[in-house]
């Protein structure tokens, strides 16, 4: 059955051979957009710490980076206050407890990505707002309604557009065009071109809001009243108890050892499980010997991310935690995975999976930013709309968009969705749940201090990335710069084939792969972006990967 995604694609102008953005200083920032890393340096410059610094970022990406930036959408965020312990609040987003799974497919059975994915349909409860208020709440310094008025002003004055956001903001005019209040402030007859301004008047007017009245005006208040209003008069879920009744989650983060160091991540929902069983899978002698980059290293990472993205379809989705994941991150579990790989050759994921049947015991679009104060407080933070602009439905009068999450669901097994996934069980829609998420915000710490904040946008290649680049540092000693700017390759077990980025950098290493027995194919797209903070003594390196042209900025020594 063909579907309607390729509707929702963007085929980018911006290349994968610009410099890595990076920066040394005793404080450091990485984001995809230099305005935003720029106002969260200025927050670390007026006497705020790494959790002030995050609560702006996250919401003046809304200006700069609204393709994923948000208001209106959610995900995870990883912190650590000085001498703490790592922590994370879930705040995703949330199905309207009226909806229905009939509401979203077509006479055949059938989903719909027209229901699923676009308009105010496929909205579920936004969850960003009120965890970032939490967040500064209990760890900021700073005043909140301050840092908001600050975001303000930055929206009346508008983001200097990059050409990513061009490319992104051409491509789904269309799409956008369809909610009038999108159309006013996205839309407009000429193509936009990097160096374009664009200003948001009601966006900065509803964070004036925020900065008098709180979070509660966006769950209980007028901002409420507004987002009621609007989808309802136009096909959306969303009540007034739904927003009303939104609670941020605080899960205890899930965590491996990687060459002594503690790798820190979200549990299932979030997609933190399918990264740790990758290094888990690899973290022993016949991986840790090979050669970064070589044939075998990626052959290696490669079938781990098989069986890991194999292994998900028992558990990730919005259920209740147990053995499903947590035995995965075991020593005998990922000893039993790897004795099922072919050092030498690719396996087919089917037979994969059935050798993993066997032996069992019974028993689109993100974002990330990473922020490092000069004290070790640090936040690692992803959040999505789902897709590039989400619902491409903007609340009227209210300047932002909403998420359309709802296609983040599975609604039949094993049917693929926009990225490939294929649908499982714990996924199944249902009114109140929250769809599973492949983001996996990383914090790294040795000696209970914070060695490394990382994290990527890319649906499913979001844990093959963060392995590659975990794997590739802290065990194989490589230069955070160059694995950040090396080209990328991708498995996710179905379609059983080898992603790679266009304009691959390697191409003899795509020679060696091939003759290990891959398929190989172009994604005709760039794989991830990359953001993270590495801390080297009493210095910290941002880095900000060049694919959606992100900036790093540190604070001066």
């Amino acid at each position: 059955m063909t579907n309607n995604y390729n509707d929702f694609r963007v085929t980018m102008s911006v290349g994968a051979s610009g410099p890595v953005s990076t920066a040394l200083g005793k404080g450091a920032v990485a984001t995809v957009s230099r305005q935003a890393s720029e106002l969260a340096i200025q927050v670390l410059k007026d006497g705020g710490n790494a959790f002030d610094a995050a609560f702006a970022t996250a919401f003046s990406l809304c200006i700069y980076h609204p393709q994923a930036g948000n208001l209106g959408g959610g995900g995870y965020v990883l912190f650590q206050e000085k001498g703490g312990q790592p922590k994370a609040f879930n705040y995703r987003e949330q199905a309207p407890r009226g909806a229905t799974r009939e509401a979203f497919l077509r006479a055949d059975g059938e989903p719909d990505p027209d229901r699923t994915a676009f308009g105010p349909a496929s909205v579920c409860v936004p969850g960003t707002v009120r965890a970032f208020f939490e967040l500064q709440r209990r760890h900021g310094r700073l005043q909140a309604k301050d840092l908001l008025l600050e975001v303000a002003r930055r929206a009346d004055a508008g983001a200097v557009l990059t050409q990513f956001e061009c490319d992104c903001l051409n491509r789904l005019g269309p799409k956008l065009a369809a909610s009038p209040e999108a159309r006013r402030i996205y839309v407009r007859p000429e193509p936009f071109c990097a160096g374009d301004i664009l200003p948001n008047a009601p966006l900065a007017a509803t964070l004036r809001v925020l900065a008098a009245e709180g979070d509660a005006a966006f769950y209980r208040g007028r901002i409420a009243d507004q987002i009621v209003a609007d989808l309802q008069a136009n096909g959306g879920f969303i009540t007034a108890e739904d927003l009303a009744d939104y609670q941020v989650r605080e899960v205890a983060p899930i965590c491996t050892e990687v060459a002594g160091r503690q790798v820190w991540t979200v549990p299932p929902e979030g997609g933190g499980a399918l990264l740790l069983e990758i290094l888990r899978i690899l973290d022993r002698d016949a991986f840790r010997s090979l050669p970064y980059d070589s044939p075998r290293y990626h052959h290696l990472l490669a079938q781990a991310a098989k069986l890991a993205f194999i292994d998900r379809m028992d558990y990730l989705g919005d259920v209740p935690p147990g053995v499903a994941y947590q035995s995965l991150l075991t020593q005998a579990q990922a000893d039993a995975r790897f004795a099922l790989l072919d050092l030498d050759r690719d396996t087919a994921t089917n037979t994969l999976a059935a050798g993993r049947k066997a032996g069992r015991d019974a028993g689109l679009d993100t974002t990330h930013f990473a922020i490092l104060d000069a004290e070790g407080n640090a936040v690692s933070n992803s959040y999505t709309m789902n897709l590039r602009y989400g619902s491409k439905w903007a609340v009227a009068g209210a300047g932002f968009l909403l998420n359309g999450s709802i296609d983040s669901f599975s609604f039949i097994e094993g049917r693929e969705n926009y990225f490939g996934v294929m649908g499982s069980t714990p996924n199944l829609f249902a009114p109140g749940k929250r769809p599973a998420s492949n983001m996996a915000p990383v914090l790294v710490t040795k000696d209970g201090s914070v060695e490394l904040l990382v994290g990527t946008p890319g649906g499913p290649t979001i844990p093959t990335t963060l392995a590659n680049v975990l794997l590739a540092t802290l065990v194989h000693g490589a230069e955070p710069e160059a694995v950040v700017h090396a080209s990328r390759l991708h498995h996710q077990g179905w379609p059983d084939v080898l992603a790679h980025e266009p304009g691959f950098d390697r191409p003899e290493l795509l020679t060696a792969l091939a003759a290990l027995g891959y398929t190989l194919k172009n994604k005709q797209e760039l794989i991830s972006d990359v953001h993270g903070v590495f801390r080297r003594g009493d210095t910290c390196l941002a880095i900000s990967d060049h694919r959606r042209e992100g900036q790093a900025l540190a604070l001066p020594d």
